[in-house]
C-alpha cells in the first residue's frame, strides 16, 4: 500500500509540473486563435504565417500572444487586420519579422491606438507604423543584397558573403531598427556619415557581448560594405 501511494504522489507530482509548464503551443493554435477576428483575408495571413512558421520567423507562443492581444485591443477589426497583413506581407516578402512584433507589442503595451501602430504619424514628433518599419526593412534587406551580402537556407552552400538566414536577419534587423530610430529622431536623412555611426555603433556592440547577438565577422562584413550614401539612399527612398 505504502509503494502504490508513493506511485500515486508521483504521478501527482508530474501532473501538476505539466500543467505549471502548460502545452506546447503550435501553429494550429494561431490559426485557431485567429478565428477571434473577423478577417476578410485570413486564408492569405494563414498562408504567410505558415511560411514564418516554417523559416522560423515567426515562433508560434509569441505570435499567439500577439493575436491575443490584438483580438482584445478596443481598436478597430481594419487596424488589427492591418497589423496581420502587414507582418504577413513582410513574410510572403522574404523579410524578417521581429521587429513589426517587437514594435506592435511595445505600442499595445503602451495603449497607443492600433491605427498608429500601424501607419505610424507625423507631426513635432514624428512616429513611424509597421508599414513604414516594413518598408525600411525591404530596403535594408536590398542594399546587403546589392553589396554581394546574401541570405541562404541551412541547407544552402556557405560562401564568404552568404549569411545563414537567421543571422542574416538579425543583420536586417538591426540596421533598419537603426534607421527607424534615427528618422524618429529628428535628424537629416542627408547626414549619412552620422546615420553610418549609428549603425556602427549597433552592429559593434552587439558583436562585442559575451554571448554575441550578432557575430564580429558579420558585423565586420557588413561595415565594409555599405557607406554612408548607401544609407542617406535608403532613408529618402523609402521615407523622403
Amino acid at each position: 500500500m505504502h509503494i502504490r501511494s508513493v506511485a500515486v504522489a508521483l504521478v501527482a507530482v508530474a501532473v501538476t509540473a505539466c500543467l505549471a509548464l502548460g502545452a506546447v503551443v503550435t501553429p494550429n493554435d494561431v490559426y485557431h486563435a485567429l478565428d477571434k477576428i473577423p478577417l476578410t483575408h485570413r486564408a492569405e495571413i494563414v498562408h504567410a504565417f505558415g511560411v514564418g512558421f516554417s523559416l522560423g520567423r515567426l515562433v508560434p507562443d509569441r505570435t499567439l500572444r500577439l493575436v491575443d492581444r490584438l483580438a482584445a485591443d478596443k481598436g478597430t477589426t481594419a487596424d488589427k487586420e492591418g497589423i496581420l497583413l502587414t507582418i504577413a506581407n513582410a513574410l510572403e516578402n522574404d523579410l524578417p519579422v521581429t521587429l513589426l512584433i517587437d514594435k506592435t507589442e511595445e505600442g499595445l503595451a503602451r495603449n497607443v491606438p492600433l491605427y498608429v501602430i500601424l501607419n505610424g504619424s507625423g507631426g513635432a514628433v514624428r512616429i513611424l507604423g509597421l508599414v513604414q518599419r516594413e518598408k525600411v526593412l525591404a530596403a535594408v534587406r536590398d542594399l546587403l543584397y546589392a553589396k554581394g551580402i546574401f541570405c541562404i537556407s541551412h541547407a544552402g552552400q556557405a560562401t564568404a558573403t552568404s549569411l545563414p538566414i537567421t543571422r542574416f536577419d538579425r543583420i536586417v534587423t538591426e540596421v533598419a531598427d537603426v534607421l527607424c530610430d534615427y528618422v524618429e529622431s529628428g535628424a537629416s536623412p542627408l547626414d549619412g556619415h552620422l546615420i553610418y555611426q549609428r549603425v556602427q555603433t549597433r552592429l559593434e556592440n552587439l558583436s562585442q557581448l559575451k554571448q554575441p547577438t550578432i557575430l564580429p565577422e558579420d558585423a565586420a562584413l557588413v561595415l565594409a560594405r555599405i557607406k554612408p550614401g548607401d544609407l542617406t539612399a535608403v532613408l529618402l527612398k523609402v521615407l523622403g
